[in-house]
């Protein structure tokens, strides 16, 4: 049996979300030690959603940790072990964004101001009132079940947007912008802890000639070789980034010169072995590379770091190419 049921074809005359037949019931945690009014309820709400019960607020926060869809809770006050009030400022106070924004309307009885007041004081969305009204809840329900989801689908969309705003289209590696945003706050957290920071440059050797050659969608397939590359030898909390044409950058936290150059040279000699077929014919790809660290430099900015970085990989172009270099006298450069 489906987890989740589909919504039936026909909606109710309550129901104000249009249904689509694909999609699963919403699901409200009712939490209530009653059952005559776990019967009620169900009976309001289950043409248009999927009710989970808990007897008290202990199951319930067992229930909101362990299910991921819940969409709404409706909570009566006065329940054993753990009554509505201290769920709710439980669910409040949660370390998950998720369970913070979830929509919690209360049922209390019509004359108890004081479990009202103090359920909006706690984070209560709204109320229903005991004896319940069907059109009541189903009114309080929808419109709540509703505006959660279109935050829900505005945060994914600005997630979303924000994330292709940070993204290089070709490669799918950070793009310049969000490089020097990521490496301005690695560099504050490098200097309050006084912790090493490096950055490692490349660019990709006689990139025009591939282009001229062969065209520029071998030359694409030529930068997203290097950026798979990249993301494979990288760790999750170091950030690579196409920052030109044939430009890249590595933001590596915690590593300090000496790391960042063994990690370079692993990176060089798989780009050289990287190497690609065109029409039957082998295409060479390599790449130079200047390494600056914020230990080893007198840098106050990110910007200062990548400039560094880039009057060294000038150096490793002079020196021959297909190589790294990691001072400015290109004496400690490495070549294949």
């Amino acid at each position: 049996m489906d987890r989740h049921p589909t919504r039936p074809k026909t909606a109710t005359m309550h129901d104000t979300i249009p249904p689509k037949a694909s999609e699963p019931f919403p699901q409200i945690l009712l939490v209530e030690d009653s059952q005559t009014t776990v019967a009620v309820v169900s009976r309001y709400l289950c043409a248009n959603y999927r009710l989970v019960h808990a007897r008290d607020g202990e199951e319930a926060w067992g229930i909101l940790l362990a299910n991921q869809d819940i969409d709404l809770v409706l909570t009566d006050v006065e329940m054993p072990r753990m009554n509505g009030h201290q769920l709710l400022v439980k669910i409040r106070r949660s370390d998950s964004a998720r369970l913070k924004s979830l929509p919690v309307i209360v049922m209390t009885t019509t004359d108890d101001n004081t479990d009202r007041n103090l359920a909006f004081l706690n984070g209560a969305n709204d109320f229903v009132n005991k004896p319940i009204d069907e059109a009541e809840l189903l009114a309080r329900v929808n419109v709540h079940y509703k505006l959660a989801r279109t935050i829900r689908e505005l945060e994914v969309s600005r997630g979303t947007l924000e994330e292709l705003a940070a993204t290089d289209p070709l490669t799918r590696l950070k793009n310049r912008r969000a490089f020097f945003g990521e490496g301005e706050k690695n560099l504050s957290l490098a200097r309050r802890h006084r912790t090493d920071l490096s950055v490692l440059l490349l660019d990709v050797d006689y990139f025009k000639r591939i282009n001229d050659a062969h065209g520029h969608h071998i030359g694409d397939t030529a930068l997203t070789a290097i950026a798979r590359i990249l993301t494979t030898m990288t760790r999750a909390e170091d950030t690579a980034a196409r920052i030109g044409g044939e430009e890249f950058a590595l933001l590596l936290p915690n590593t300090n010169r000496l790391g960042a150059a063994v990690l370079a040279e692993r990176i060089r000699a798989a780009i050289e072995k990287e190497g690609f077929l065109v029409a039957g014919e082998p295409v060479p790809l390599t790449a130079s590379m200047g390494v600056a660290s914020y230990c080893g430099d007198a840098v106050d900015s990110i910007e200062q770091l990548l400039q560094v970085a880039d009057r060294r990989l000038y150096l490793a172009k002079q020196a021959g190419r297909n190589r790294i270099c990691v001072n400015d006298e290109g004496k400690s450069s490495f070549a294949s």
